[in-house]
């Protein structure tokens, strides 16, 4: 059965998880030692509920980063929006399973690697935000996240990135008419009801173009992420 499914479950171990997926022995499983819980699998990869533990609180913090999926599609984690705390979580564990599924199938496409110097200065743009490399590594150190895990996160932002901009985004053609469509139909009405001056077109052209470009890169990018859940075979364990 492909697609989503919820099952039911208790503590299950990484390692166990493991070795049924290679086919190990029982007894070998039996052996395996208590490190996490599995709170969803993705095409045989697992999310841990350390996983989602820190994703969650990178998000209420804003210490995180866009993979090229979740972030350009308006945000669709907001704790505000949440009525529980169980809601919260379960949409910041749909975008990492969103994440998951768009990196699994990127990553089968060597055309779209990224250069090592593209990470370390993108690591360095995140550094020099902060006052020092202290300071930027105790806010790594509060939210669980080593260096190498951040660098690792950093290129499968940039690998999934460079797909969606060639494959998506670059393809995207507005035109004029669509332009001038959205200037009377939707711009005019809401600068009346505001009861602000008209700019003229050419004022405002390349910006329409750019919320027209958005609008139809989100539905693309929705497209394929629904065809990519329907291929897959994702379970997520309730808790």
């Amino acid at each position: 059965m492909r697609g989503r499914r919820f099952t039911r479950c208790g503590v299950v171990t990484l390692a166990a998880a493991s070795s049924l997926l290679l086919g190990a022995t029982g007894a070998r499983a039996q052996e395996a030692q208590l490190v996490d819980r599995i709170v969803a699998v993705v095409d045989g990869e697992v999310i841990t509920l350390g996983q989602l533990d820190r994703a969650i609180g990178r998000v209420q913090t804003n210490f995180s980063i866009d993979t090229g999926i979740c972030g350009p599609r308006a945000g669709p984690v907001e704790a505000a929006e949440a009525e529980t705390d169980d809601e919260f979580a379960r949409q910041v564990l749909e975008c990492m399973i969103d994440d998951m599924l768009a990196f699994q199938h990127v990553r089968r496409f060597p055309q779209f690697d990224v250069l090592q110097d593209d990470i370390d200065a993108e690591y360095q743009r995140m550094v020099h935000q902060y006052d020092s490399r202290a300071a930027f590594e105790e806010a790594l150190k509060r939210q669980r996240w080593t260096p190498t895990e951040l660098r690792y996160d950093l290129e499968r932002e940039a690998l999934v990135g460079n797909y969606v901009q060639i494959r998506y985004r670059d393809v995207i053609d507005v035109r004029e008419t669509e332009t001038r469509r959205y200037y009377e139909e939707v711009l005019r009405p809401e600068m009346e009801r505001e009861g602000a001056e008209m700019p003229a077109f050419e004022a405002v052209d390349n910006m329409i173009e750019a919320i027209l470009v958005g609008a139809e890169y989100n539905r693309r990018i929705d497209d394929w992420i629904a065809e990519l859940r329907r291929r897959a075979d994702i379970v997520v364990f309730l808790w």
